[in-house]
């Protein structure tokens, strides 16, 4: 007996395979009619009402099978569900068996909450729970407009997936994308593909993995960022910007570019104020500024450079703040603060400046260079400006000593040439005789002073002092001068940390 029962039980599934799964639809209207040509068919119209499992469908007329459990909708079609869910269309195709409805019309539009799509073709089905649309639609929240060809709406999830060619408009900000989903509680939109962000004060980002929250309108680019403002460029793992505030971030392996001044900037982290009264930005860990020329480069290297622009974003002036320190292979120098304003090409030298051109070492407690992207011009020093030179390279005792109040340096294609010296002036000088084919003989010491002095300066060495006023020199044998009359009062020569190829910027002094 147990086994015929069994054996009924599953000859009932065999036949109605699903009399378990699948519900039945109900409906009613204000008039209904059957044809025999279509025995399995009611036509309905004027007040058609059809619910299934919980979702209420509104309509003018239908063609309901009921055999089969499905209907056809036609005009002011009105499907709600939980009361917070509304479609609204012109043509409706809904299976019972599949929980899928299939909704056409020149205009189909979606409510759910706070998002709203408008399309010409919508795809509801209830088992997973989502929207799909394979035409143009746009989608509309809070906070932005969204326009895409096809997209899948996750209700479960409040997720919007986009498969190509997705637009986000919002007040200050337009993003494209190819490849993203869009949480429509959270407001943020996350890439996964080919992405630009534009803003409203002239920002574009590209990336091509990050998100966009249309609330706030702040992004975040993790792959091939890219930021550029005018003739600023700015790249890094990753970026943050908020077009509202016009402040943003750069993380790890940053480059910025300066196309017009030819400037490029790098580090490891960045921050970014595109604000167009006082836009800068300014970068830390390893932060390196390159100025480049055809025939040489700039090598700047500070713990912090911070970067002030002009109204068209060029680079109008750099701060480079403690343990500063650049290479030219023509010139090479080191501070704890330097300021190099672009307009005029000059980089000011503060707090223990030092500096080296060719054989001459310059101190003094401020030093400003005219230094263009060719040539450098001209060099002040003061006070207490001091220039050595190492007299003889096989002996680590002669050097050549000039002293004074101010200083200013005269340079010919990068050569110094002459050096004016205002100021208690002070000088010592080894004089040589030069004979062709033989090595030069050293003739004495001179030692000087003056108010003002010039000292000519031939082959990177000092060829001739002449004092302008209140000369008082004298000339002598070395050993007969002490060692301490070799010597200036605050002598020291630092030729260890002259930086003698542009990595050797990055070694502290």
């Amino acid at each position: 007996m147990k086994s015929k029962v069994i054996f009924v039980f599953i000859s009932f599934l065999i036949i109605f395979p699903n009399a378990f799964s699948q519900k039945k639809i109900n409906y009613k209207a204000s008039w209904s009619e059957t044809f025999p040509a279509y025995p399995d068919e009611i036509f309905m119209k004027e007040e058609v009402e059809f619910e299934h499992e919980g979702m209420k469908m509104y309509c003018d007329s239908a063609i309901f099978n009921e055999k089969e459990n499905r209907f056809r909708a036609f005009k002011n079609i009105h499907i709600v569900q939980q009361d917070t869910f509304h479609v609204w269309g012109d043509e409706l195709y809904y299976e019972g068996a599949s929980k899928i409805a299939e909704m056409f019309g020149d205009k189909v539009v979606m409510q759910d909450n706070n998002i709203t799509i408008n399309t010409t073709y919508l795809i509801l089905e209830r088992v997973p729970n989502t929207i799909s649309y394979t035409r143009w639609a746009d989608i509309y929240d809070n906070e932005s407009t969204l326009r895409s060809k096809a997209a899948t709406y996750y209700m479960s999830t409040n997720e919007i997936l986009f498969l190509n060619n997705v637009d986000i408009n919002s007040k200050t900000t337009k993003v494209f994308s190819d490849t993203m989903t869009y949480n429509t509680k959270t407001d943020i939109a996350t890439f996964y593909g080919a992405t630009n962000i534009i803003s409203e004060d002239s920002t574009y980002i590209y990336t091509e993995k990050g998100f966009y929250n249309t609330k706030t309108e702040e992004s975040a680019s993790y792959k091939e960022s890219q930021m550029i403002n005018k003739a600023r460029l700015l790249q890094a793992d990753t970026l943050f910007y908020n077009p509202a505030t016009k402040i943003g971030e750069g993380l790890r392996n940053v480059y910025f570019e300066d196309t017009t001044q030819q400037v490029i900037i790098t580090g490891h982290k960045a921050y970014i104020n595109n604000r167009d009264t006082l836009a800068y930005t300014y970068l830390t860990q390893k932060a390196l500024l390159r100025q480049i020329d055809k025939t040489d480069t700039l090598f700047l290297h500070a713990d912090t450079l911070w970067v002030n622009h002009d109204t068209a974003m060029n680079v109008e002036d750099v701060y480079a703040y403690q343990y500063a320190k650049f290479y030219r292979e023509d010139l090479q120098g080191a501070a704890d603060t330097m300021h190099f304003h672009m307009k005029d090409s000059l980089l000011t030298m503060l707090n223990e400046p030092i500096m080296w051109s060719e054989e001459s070492q310059i101190t003094a407690d401020s030093i400003i260079i005219s230094i263009g992207k060719k040539y450098i011009y001209t060099i002040e020093m003061f006070p207490k400006a001091f220039l050595i030179q190492d007299a003889d390279t096989l002996s680590d005792d002669r050097f050549n000593q000039i002293y004074g109040k101010r200083m200013k340096g005269f340079f010919d294609k990068n050569k110094l040439y002459l050096v004016e010296v205002y100021g208690n002036a002070q000088s010592i000088y080894y004089i040589w005789e030069e004979e062709k084919g033989k090595s030069p003989k050293l003739l004495g010491v001179n030692i000087g002073t003056g108010s003002q002095m010039r000292i000519y300066i031939s082959r990177n060495k000092i060829n001739k002092i002449t004092t302008i006023s209140d000369p008082s020199f004298f000339t002598d044998d070395e050993d007969k001068i002490s060692e301490e009359e070799k010597r200036l009062k605050g002598f020291s020569w630092r030729i260890k940390e002259r930086p003698n190829k542009p990595e050797d910027i990055f070694i502290r002094r």
